[in-house]
């Protein structure tokens, strides 16, 4: 004869698990909320940091050339930062060119992008000629100039948490080293020497 297995519990048993897979699923959703939230964050921050050291190679290329100012070097960087990042620098925004609002290192100039709009930074940008410390500008640059130049953007600008409060760092920054491309100026004779 052979033995068959019958459920017991009926219908209370079924209920009981039930209950029990919604107290677990209760106790882990934090965790996976968590979790996720931390995924997503630093995510967003890989992201941003991508497009700064992106865009900072973009503006060392432009002040290479020797032909725009840093305010203008400034302007363009605005723009490819709004076009590569609409959440964290805002197209519709009013923005203006503004002192650092940061505290730079020794033969250092730069501009803060001020959002008049939502009324806090939106990046700084930096320039240190490494060959001639005298020089403050781009325009002011001789040929193989070395010079950095950094884009600083605050945690609190790009972040949905207070990351801040948990890495101690406030702000992201990308750095470039870049070498002066300035023409050397040459003469050109107008006509032919006789024979």
């Amino acid at each position: 004869m052979r033995a068959r297995c019958v459920p017991g519990g009926g219908e209370g048993t079924t209920l009981r698990r039930r209950g029990q897979a919604a107290v677990e699923f209760a106790v882990c959703l934090p965790l996976i909320v968590l979790i996720l939230s931390g995924l997503w964050e630093v995510g967003r921050i890989s992201q941003v940091q991508q497009v700064m050291w992106n865009s900072a190679r973009e503006a060392a290329r432009d002040a290479s050339l020797g032909q725009d100012t840093l305010q203008t070097v400034a302007t363009n960087l605005l723009t490819y930062l709004q076009s590569a990042d609409q959440v964290a620098f805002p197209p519709t925004h009013t923005t203006s060119l503004i002192a650092p609002v940061v505290t730079l290192p020794a033969n250092t100039t730069g501009y803060t992008c001020w959002d008049q709009t939502a009324n806090r930074e939106m990046f700084t940008i930096t320039f240190t000629d490494a060959t001639n410390s005298s020089t403050t500008d781009p325009t002011g640059m001789t040929q193989l100039d070395r010079f950095a130049l950094g884009v600083q953007v605050p945690y609190r600008s790009i972040a949905a948490s207070p990351l801040a409060q948990v890495t101690g760092s406030t702000r992201l920054s990308a750095t470039v080293n870049w070498a002066a491309m300035v023409d050397s100026p040459f003469q050109i004779t107008p006509s032919l020497p006789a024979q």
